[in-house]
């Protein structure tokens, strides 16, 4: 279990890498995008994504958007919410440059 995590954890800062290195900067405009309520949006148990119809919007653990799980970012916004999950709340929401993510 502790290998899985530890390889998910890598898995995803590589994706974080990855995103950041693509936007040119460390840091990216906050993007203030307020979570779905009720349906036809579904929430995950851990209350960080909400899918409709095919896709998923995604907040960090402080309630800053993250990214949507369409293509062709999907890999990469699943990889950023793995790390998301993992670790301590985090403002990841404004690390992610969102002209690319989104």
């Amino acid at each position: 279990m502790k290998k899985n995590a530890l390889r998910a954890l890598a898995v995803s800062g590589v994706a974080v890498a990855a995103v950041l290195g693509a936007g040119g900067t460390a840091f990216a405009d906050h993007v203030d995008t307020p979570k779905p309520s009720g349906p036809p949006w579904s929430e995950s148990a851990d209350g960080l994504t909400y899918c409709f119809s095919g896709f998923c919007d995604s907040w960090d653990k402080l309630d800053n958007y993250v990214c949507t799980t369409g293509a062709p970012t999907a890999l990469v916004c699943d990889a950023i919410m793995l790390g998301v999950r993992l670790l301590p709340p985090l403002n990841i929401g404004d690390l992610v440059p969102h002209n690319i993510i989104h």
